[in-house]
Order: C-alpha cells, then structure tokens, then sequence
C-alpha cells in the first residue's frame, strides 16, 4: 500500500487558466494595443486622449511575468503534481521546506498522531493535516505552505489538494500501523541482526 497526496489537478488547471487573461493583456499593452484600444475608445470620449506612460508599460511587463509564472506552474502541476506528502517506510515526507527544496521526512517514531482540522484565517476556513509530534527537531521553524498550530502540532494546509485531509490521515494512519507491523516482524523473523 502506498499513501501519496497530491495537489489537485482541476485547481492547478484553474489556476494556469487565470492566468492567460494576464498573458493577453500584457502583451497587447506591450505590442499593438488593440485590445486596450478598443476598450479606451469605449469608455472615454474622442477628445479625452489616453496616453501610455512609462509605467503602464513596467505594469504591463510585471503583468506578463506573473501571468507566464502561474501558467506554466499551474500545467506544471497538472501534468506532472508535487507530492505534498508520502508515506515512506521510515516516516511521513511533507513539503514543507519550500520549492525546490527535499521534502522533511518526520520518523514514524516522532509521529504522536495524525488528524484533519480547519483552521480560521480572516474569515476563511482552511483545511489542515495536523501532525502531532513528540519533537519539533530537524522541522523548520517557519514552515512551508504549513504553521505550527500549538507548540508540536504542525499544520499543512490542504486547501489546493485532491482529497480530504481527514481521510488522507486515515490513510496515513494505516500505513503507519503497516509500517512499524512489517518493521517488527522483520526484526523478530532475523534475531541474528541483534548480535
């Protein structure tokens, strides 16, 4: 059995999507400007001339870049999804260190217990996987895409994933109990390892 959850593919696509209106825009302010043209034409009358300035054109550059990076992260993610967490056998990765960074591995031994919550942030309620721990070492202290809910519980949140994170926590929990079952029938199958 293996535990993997991933970001969810429908929202990444959303996300790529949302940002082709910026891609068009920018790039018609930054070429012909028809677009932007029609739409002055529009809204203004004749006589009231809208001019481009310098800082349109720097808007419509920072427009462009924004608009390529969520494109191109958000197919990234569609066709190729980050595992936000995976069950190893020698303990639970998350993601929680940043992009392009490894994955922190926490040992199924400094795992106390593995939950789903929702957590309030403004108004917004924002699903969590909340990992008790019985130590905080070897975990960043400012979190990735996570916060520390209380002193060892570890929030990840889980707004842009696949699945429940209740259910993903079953999961994991499952895997866990396997985890530590395999590890001790192989270590009582070769008691010679302990000599």
């Amino acid at each position: 059995m293996t535990v993997v959850v991933r970001r969810s593919a429908l929202k990444m696509w959303l996300m790529a999507m949302g940002g082709i209106p910026l891609l068009v825009i920018s790039l018609d302010v930054l070429t012909a400007r028809r677009i932007t043209r029609w739409l002055t034409d529009l809204m203004f009358r004749p006589e009231d001339v809208q001019i481009f300035e310098p800082r349109d054109v720097i808007f419509a550059w920072v427009m462009f870049v924004f608009g390529a990076v969520a494109v191109i992260w958000g197919l990234k993610e569609l066709f190729i999804p980050t595992k936000v967490v995976e069950c190893r056998d020698q303990g639970l990765a998350v993601r929680i260190n940043g992009p392009f960074r490894e994955p922190s591995l926490i040992p199924w031994k400094n795992i106390q217990d593995v939950g789903g919550a929702d957590i309030d942030d403004e108004g917004d309620h924002i699903p969590l996987l909340v990992i008790t721990v019985f130590t905080r070492e070897e975990l960043p202290d400012n979190p990735w895409g996570a916060r520390w809910v209380s002193e060892l519980e570890l929030g990840i949140m889980a707004q842009d994933w696949d699945e429940d994170p209740q259910d993903a926590a079953i999961r994991i929990a499952d895997f866990a109990v396997e985890s530590v079952g395999r590890e001790q029938r192989g270590h009582v199958a070769n008691p010679s390892r302990d000599h």
